[in-house]
């Protein structure tokens, strides 16, 4: 049964951190909008309606950015109030009451559970459709160029490859293309053309300056030309990347993806796992980062607020330079996507039990 002074906790802990999660969002989006007013009002294309910008636009962008800051902005606000708290000697009074450190902590991590549901909930099922209405918004005033990411090579059978430089799927062409037959092992055919067409009229493809090579054991036969139509196994779509369109997909269409993903052999598998790691690691990063700042902020210190907000924004931006340094190695395939989610929250949960455990109580 919660006391009053839970409530108490937990009504500053909550009221702290929707205001300042809104103030800063308010912020950002002052900031968008000043870029954005030349397509907001329509010059020389398609102007938008106020109701589509506000709900499609503005609304979507406010409810992706909340999530992505709910960590960064729990661990401030905890501070924040807290550190107000301690200089008004309210930290003191509950502890002089008999109540243990341990047991006043219990508000704070309820708090933090709560923001860490919501934002766990919102992160699988509702931030996925609040960015597909965004893009689609995007992708129709914004006129955003549809180019696929570089160098991208696709395993679509057991003995067939194929890569191709970048991919415009405006135009349906591409560069520096490529595709390899192997029969038991060895190479059998190699296609090369510096550009490639797809004609989705006749369902063919047009190579453009291409090389045909063809192996049987030592022997090669060698073709050249300036213009080929031929037709492949596969269309345009095989060249999608999803590096971006992945923050669309709910949690079960993400692994599906991924699984496709795998069999196609594509290079950026660790960074599809990073998306999906990261939707459980930032929930539990709300409650890790609660943990780690009531111990700094309860503390009444000399510099009080001013002290203790330098102290948390320098321990949070320390936390986002380990999480890039890793999730940066893991995209490169050096290190694996889960440890590099998990790993910056597993040396902060030890960091907020050391500070916890010494407290001043």
């Amino acid at each position: 049964m919660f006391k009053r002074i839970d409530r108490y906790i937990m009504m500053k802990y909550l009221t702290t951190f929707f205001v300042a999660i809104s103030l800063i969002i308010m912020l950002a989006s002052v900031f968008d909008f000043s870029e954005r007013l030349d397509a907001f009002m329509g010059k020389g294309e398609v102007k938008p309606k106020v109701s589509e910008i506000l709900i499609d636009y503005y609304l979507n962008f406010a409810i992706f950015f909340a999530n992505l800051f709910t960590p960064l902005f729990a661990f401030i606000s905890v501070i924040f109030f807290t550190s107000r708290m301690a200089s008004r000697l309210e930290i003191v009074s509950i502890l002089s009451t008999g109540t243990s450190y341990w047991r006043m902590l219990v508000p704070f991590v309820m708090a933090a559970m709560l923001l860490a549901c919501v934002n766990w909930v919102s992160a699988n099922y509702v931030i996925p459709q609040a960015n597909l209405d965004k893009m689609n918004f995007e992708k129709k005033y914004f006129h955003k160029i549809n180019i696929s990411l570089p160098n991208i090579h696709r395993n679509y059978t057991d003995s067939e490859s194929v890569y191709v430089k970048s991919f415009n799927f405006a135009t349906k062409s591409g560069t520096a293309f490529s595709y390899d037959k192997f029969v038991d092992g060895p190479l059998v055919k190699k296609i090369m053309s510096r550009d490639v067409v797809y004609d989705s009229a006749n369902n063919k493809w047009r190579l453009v300056n291409y090389i045909v090579r063809d192996f049987s054991g030592l022997k090669e036969k060698m073709k050249t030309g300036s213009q080929m139509d031929t037709t492949f196994p596969f269309t345009p779509d095989i060249f999608r990347t999803e590096v971006k369109k992945m923050i669309t997909m709910s949690n079960s269409e993400l692994n599906a993806f991924i699984k496709a993903e795998k069999a196609k052999g594509s290079k950026y598998i660790n960074v599809y796992l990073l998306e999906k790691h990261q939707r459980n690691a930032n929930p539990f990063a709300v409650v890790i980062m609660t943990l780690l700042a009531v111990p700094i902020a309860s503390r009444k210190v000399r510099g009080g607020i001013g002290f203790h907000l330098a102290m948390g924004v320098a321990l949070a931006f320390t936390y986002i330079y380990i999480g890039k340094i890793f999730t940066a190695s893991a995209s490169t395939g050096g290190m694996d996507p889960f440890w590099a989610v998990w790993l910056p929250n597993f040396i902060f949960l030890a960091m907020a039990g050391v500070l916890v455990r010494f407290a001043q109580k």
